[in-house]
């Protein structure tokens, strides 16, 4: 029994704690993740850049 309420209490601090998120979360932010790289503008879908992993000076105007 002391197990279950141990969960509930668990349950309800994370419920609490995304609330909190929810709330600081302005109404017209979206949560999304980059899809190029800010660097060198290679499509990563979010991933690390693999160019700019190998070589971290490199940057847009070295390409080409």
């Amino acid at each position: 029994m002391v197990l279950a309420y141990i969960g509930i209490a668990i349950g309800v601090l994370i419920v609490l704690i995304l609330i909190v998120k929810i709330s600081k979360t302005g109404p017209r932010e979206v949560a999304g993740v980059d899809k190029f790289c800010k660097k060198c503008g290679l499509e990563t879908r979010g991933m690390n850049c693999p160019k700019c992993k190998k070589n971290p000076n490199h940057s847009a105007s070295s390409s080409h």
